[in-house]
């Protein structure tokens, strides 16, 4: 990261779509398991992906963290 580049926590919502998992309870918290499973992923993969993308840009563009804060059910 450059020396002179300034800090800004910036919150994201992200839509995402898993697998359904059938009727009844269980079901339900697979659900919520499995987003939020997926959630991370996506979060530890941000940073790498990101700053891959701007490896060569004008300016230092950089992320150097995504965090899963929490979920709700569309």
């Amino acid at each position: 990261m450059a020396k002179d580049a300034n800090r800004f926590f910036v919150n994201v919502c992200l839509e995402v779509y898993v697998p359904d998992q059938g009727c009844g309870d269980n079901a339900i918290k697979n659900e919520n398991s499995d987003a939020e499973w997926f959630a991370n992923e996506i979060c530890s993969q941000i940073p790498k992906a990101i700053n891959k993308n701007f490896e060569y840009s004008e300016r230092p563009y950089s992320v150097n963290d995504a965090t899963f804060i929490k979920q709700q059910r569309g």
